[in-house]
């Protein structure tokens, strides 16, 4: 079969002819129809997440996806053959990633979710739902905006901000997001009610002038500490700012006066659940930026795939 792996941390992920993993006990066989692409997979491949699980080699990676079950091992009792499935395949150890024409998976991926795609959902569509949607509700929960409060999301043009963007503004949160003037329509459209054009204002001063009073919150997506220190005082006196991208640095984490996190998505099946239903009741759906075949991956990971409006999510057609 073919796949995007890596037989080393820090090689460059290749397209290669790799054998067909069979299910063990507990796991399941997919054949991949689509899968998204997420800046945790290049971190797994350059070594970042080392210490953080066991991994195999040659590892094949992604790890959002969605396919059809192809066979089941010993002791399956959640999928059928002939099933559709999607999820985040996060196994331990790790070493079949959905970046290829089949993958293996446990039923119940011991740091991943799994589950059945629902009824006329298009593959493109499921694959590129599971990291950044999860991620999207999680951070959301954690951070307790009030309804009729006020968020500021940074970054909110990729997978998990245009995720962020719906889910806020369906729980009745006024959003106001960072992003390109070219960009600005399509964000509203999504449901936020202000935008800040990079590159025109200082942040913590656009804010000053938007919403005087304070953020409730503010969700970064970007990673930058110089960015989110300035605009931590916009915070609301026992407000949050959270982030995704590990973008508060120790000073920001120890501060008392507002609650501040480094957020890791938690609780994975439960809020995969959540999320199939927001999906299927048109509260939420995904934003996909560009839609390459299985060769461009390494491309796609490296962001040299051009997108023409909001980035969202970059998924990968496997079959």
């Amino acid at each position: 079969m073919r796949g995007i792996s890596v037989e080393r941390f820090g090689q460059a992920p290749e397209l290669r002819k790799l054998p067909v993993p069979e299910p063990g006990t507990g796991q399941v066989q997919v054949a991949i129809e689509a899968a998204a692409v997420n800046p945790l997979d290049m971190a797994i491949a350059s070594g970042a997440l080392a210490a953080f699980g066991e991994y195999r080699f040659p590892l094949t990676l992604g790890m959002d996806g969605a396919g059809t079950v192809t066979a089941i091992g010993d002791g399956v009792t959640q999928f059928r053959v002939g099933e559709r499935v999607f999820g985040q395949f996060w196994d331990q150890p790790l070493q079949f990633g959905t970046f290829a024409e089949v993958c293996v998976v446990q039923a119940a991926p011991v740091l991943g979710a799994l589950a059945a795609v629902p009824d006329m959902m298009p593959a493109d569509v499921a694959a590129a739902l599971p990291t950044s949607g999860m991620t999207a509700l999680g951070v959301l929960d954690h951070m307790q905006v009030p309804e009729g409060g006020t968020l500021l999301v940074v970054g909110a043009t990729g997978g998990v901000g245009t995720f962020a963007v719906q889910a806020a503004t369906a729980r009745g949160i006024g959003v106001v997001a960072t992003a390109s003037a070219e960009l600005a329509e399509e964000l509203r459209g999504l449901g936020a009610s202000e935008i800040v054009p990079r590159g025109i204002e200082p942040l913590e001063q656009a804010l000053r002038r938007i919403v005087p009073e304070g953020v409730d919150a503010i969700l970064d997506l970007v990673g930058d500490p110089l960015l989110t220190s300035r605009v931590a005082g916009a915070v609301r006196d026992g407000g949050a700012l959270f982030s995704t991208a590990f973008g508060l640095d120790d000073p920001l984490l120890g501060d008392k006066r507002i609650r501040t996190a480094n957020y890791q998505l938690d609780r994975k099946p439960e809020r995969l659940a959540e999320l199939t239903e927001l999906v299927m009741a048109g509260t939420l759906r995904s934003v996909i930026g560009a839609e390459v075949p299985l060769e461009e991956a390494p491309r796609a990971l490296a962001g040299e795939v051009g997108v023409t409006g909001l980035r969202g999510k970059t998924v990968l057609r496997v079959s």
